[in-house]
């Protein structure tokens, strides 16, 4: 246990120590002050904006803001899915994959438009590898980066006084992708290729099995000279193509998009324990350096830690809950002593669903990260956690992933429940609420209610649409509480702009890929366009004096009161539900 302890100290302590300087860098990136990369990527950046006409320093008002992003995000969207309607006739697709029908190029454009990556396929039997690079990894360096340009909008309208400019759209997607996203995913890129992630245009590979296995009438793996096998197979066919490249941005962008079916768990996107802890540190790298960025942008460094408090307490507490439940495991698995659930010589615990490679300290680390970022990758097969184990990411994800969110999206939505906190604290002591030296007037309030409660809102009509659909029982791989856990994670997944699959649930069909389209669709836009009213009105204020009366929003009273309100708002509105899947499934194994 104590080795277990020391991974989860050092995975999050190494993440501490890189966004906090990274969090100085990105502020420079987005204020365009000299940095590390200037003397390099500036021309690079001027001639962009020649090219495509733009002038960097024209400032934009947050309709025109939002006109932009509404623009960039429609052609975003036609564009990607008229190139997987037509995948069968566009170049590089060597195994001559056919294009996609119109429902799941609808969920797959939906999907990678809203920074979700959900995938109701399997990548590497799907996609070609012009629809991987072109089409899916483009939008992985993008999405991210519009997310960060509306957060860095949302920062100028917390801290100017009287103007009405929020920036410029185009010049802040621009450097969020050529400073930040393009040199931090080569990094990351080359130390994949480096250990064994396939970068290259090359045929799928043919192997010889070193032992022939059976197929059964079902389908099913059994061995080869099992009586019931119909078919014996003694060759594996091994996915190639450009891997590593999309495994970089999609852990950096919280994108989580797997070039294979399985994801992270896969040896040829996660090759070793290095890149295991490499890519586990990106899924929040970004997300975490932009709440110290925070605090370094309102010249109060206080306000950044106090961000930070409250959503590394909901990080730390998921993950702690994850990693008990998992090493524990259950009674059914513990046949009352029979079988050994211990760590000597073995990872112990729950290991249904994992790599025995990776054990279940690392599918539990991943698993809490990637439901707190917006990322969606997995290392693990979440369908097969306890039933709590199972339950914390849902609630992650349900809480609108604000500890640490998605690029962007994450802090801005925190910022929301911030300005909630902040209302009914004034409304405790009788006083206007202020923040950061704003006064948080009723359109103020309107707009983080939005930001506050869509998630939720989206999530459970989702769901609710989902379950009165008789098809979707047919998807499922179980009935009872787990059959309808699947379908609840399919659509906080969703919902959420999360992308991470419970694998028990086939969502290709055309009813599941639309709801859970519209789904990212919503909760991917409805704050976005929240934030940007919400920032257009805080620019116009002026700033109001500190007074003995204002309520502090950095101490750790206020924390506290965030953490609550977080809770009500966000989990009690789950709870209902999360009682009749996870909840109900753990009694049932506890009480027998």
């Amino acid at each position: 246990m104590t080795e277990e302890l020391f991974e989860y100290a050092a995975y999050v302590a190494l993440l501490i120590a890189l966004a906090l300087p990274l969090s100085g860098y990105l502020n420079k990136v987005m204020a365009g002050e000299k940095n590390l990369f200037s003397r390099v990527l500036v021309p690079v950046e001027n001639f962009i904006y020649r090219g495509v006409r733009i002038d960097k320093n024209e400032g934009m008002s947050w309709k025109r803001y939002l006109v932009n992003v509404v623009a960039f995000s429609v052609v975003s969207f036609v564009g990607l899915f008229a190139l997987l309607m037509l995948q069968g006739v566009l170049p590089f697709n060597p195994e001559g994959l056919p294009g996609l029908s119109w429902h799941l190029a609808f969920n797959t454009a939906a999907s990678f438009l809203s920074n979700t990556n959900w995938q109701s396929y399997s990548g590497e039997s799907t996609l070609s590898y012009f629809s991987q690079s072109i089409g899916l990894t483009v939008q992985n360096f993008v999405t991210p980066a519009v997310g960060m340009a509306v957060l860095f909008a949302l920062f100028r309208g917390i801290v100017s006084e009287g103007k009405v400019s929020l920036g410029n759209f185009w010049t802040d997607v621009t450097r969020a992708v050529l400073f930040v996203l393009l040199p931090l995913s080569l990094v990351v890129a080359i130390v994949d290729v480096a250990q064994g992630s396939p970068q290259n245009l090359n045929d799928y590979d043919t192997v010889e099995l070193l032992e022939p296995v059976g197929i059964d009438a079902h389908g099913n793996v059994v061995d080869a000279d099992d009586p019931a096998a119909v078919q014996t197979v003694t060759q594996e066919v091994v996915p190639l193509g450009p891997q590593a490249s999309q495994v970089a941005i999609k852990q950096l962008g919280t994108n989580g998009g797997g070039y294979n079916g399985v994801n992270s768990a896969s040896p040829l996107e996660n090759p070793t324990p290095l890149t295991n802890l490499i890519q586990c540190i990106s899924l929040l790298l970004i997300p975490m350096a932009l709440v110290f960025s925070f605090g370094r942008f309102v010249a109060d460094r206080r306000q950044g830690r106090a961000l930070f408090a409250a959503m590394f307490a909901l990080l730390l507490v998921g993950m702690v809950v994850i990693g008990f439940f998992e090493q524990t495991g259950t009674p059914q698995l513990a046949q009352d002593g029979a079988v050994y659930m211990g760590m000597i010589d073995q990872s112990g615990g729950n290991m249904e669903g994992k790599e025995t490679r990776l054990g279940v300290t690392d599918s539990s680390i991943w698993a809490a990260f990637t439901t707190s970022a917006s990322n969606g990758s997995v290392n693990s097969m979440h369908d097969s956690f306890t039933p709590i184990g199972g339950m914390i990411p849902m609630i992650l994800m349900a809480l609108g992933e604000i500890a640490f969110g998605g690029v962007g999206c994450g802090l801005y939505s925190m910022i929301g429940f911030v300005i909630l906190t902040v209302f009914i604290a004034g409304l405790m002591v009788g006083r206007t609420p202020e923040y950061l030296g704003k006064k948080i007037g009723p359109k103020e309030m309107r707009m983080a209610i939005v930001l506050c409660i869509t998630t939720p809102v989206v999530i459970l009509i989702g769901a609710a649409v989902l379950c009165l659909d008789p098809a979707t029982v047919d998807s499922l791989n179980n009935s009872g509480a787990h059959g309808f856990s699947e379908v609840l994670y399919a659509a906080i997944s969703a919902g959420g702009n999360n992308g991470s699959a419970f694998a028990g649930l086939n969502a290709n069909t055309p009813m599941i890929n639309s709801v859970l389209g519209l789904e990212m669709l919503a909760n991917r836009f409805i704050p976005l366009v929240a934030t940007l009213v919400l920032a257009g009105n805080l620019c116009k204020r002026k700033k109001v004096a500190t007074s003995a009366g204002t309520l502090s929003t950095s101490n750790a009273v206020f924390v506290f009161l965030l953490l609550l309100i977080i809770l009500l708002v966000g989990a009690l509105s789950m709870f209902p539900a999360l009682a009749l899947g996870p909840i109900a499934e753990q009694l049932q194994m506890v009480l027998g």
